[in-house]
């Protein structure tokens, strides 16, 4: 778990793809972001301010959309800063999904690479804001 806080506190964004488990988050991956988040003097150091992204695909019709909903407090509390310009949502994944795993539709794909390149943008938006702000010291 040192390795993955630390990966996660050098990195410049951090994007969370979520199952949904019963209209919510799946148990191992809250479980992980609160052992992540121990002891709390490392929450600042670890998630604060860093630009966060949720997607999620399910092979239901739900599309994750409780999931992502139930990050919401649990990213608040860590005082990270979510993406909400484009969401990332598949349902009925089996359907655009092929056996191995690529993704087939090309809409889905499209979709896809709009969110990606907005939450990168932010990404980056950040981490200029964070040097000026550095030099400014």
């Amino acid at each position: 778990m040192r390795i993955l806080k630390e990966q996660i506190a050098s990195a410049d964004a951090l994007l969370i793809a979520t199952p949904e488990y019963n209209h919510s988050i799946p148990g191992v991956a809250k479980n992980a972001i609160d052992w992540l988040s121990r002891p709390p003097s490392d929450i600042p150091r670890v998630f604060g301010g860093r630009p966060v992204a949720l997607m999620g695909a399910t092979p239901g019709r739900g599309a994750t959309a409780l999931s992502q909903a139930a990050w919401l407090p649990v990213l608040r509390a860590l005082a990270t800063r979510p993406y909400f310009e484009r969401s990332m949502m598949i349902a009925e994944a089996g359907k655009i999904f092929d056996a191995e795993g690529a993704l087939t539709d090309e809409a889905t794909r499209e979709r896809l690479k709009k969110f990606l390149a907005g939450f990168v943008q932010m990404a980056r938006e950040r981490k200029r804001q964070k040097a000026e702000g550095r030099r400014q010291k």
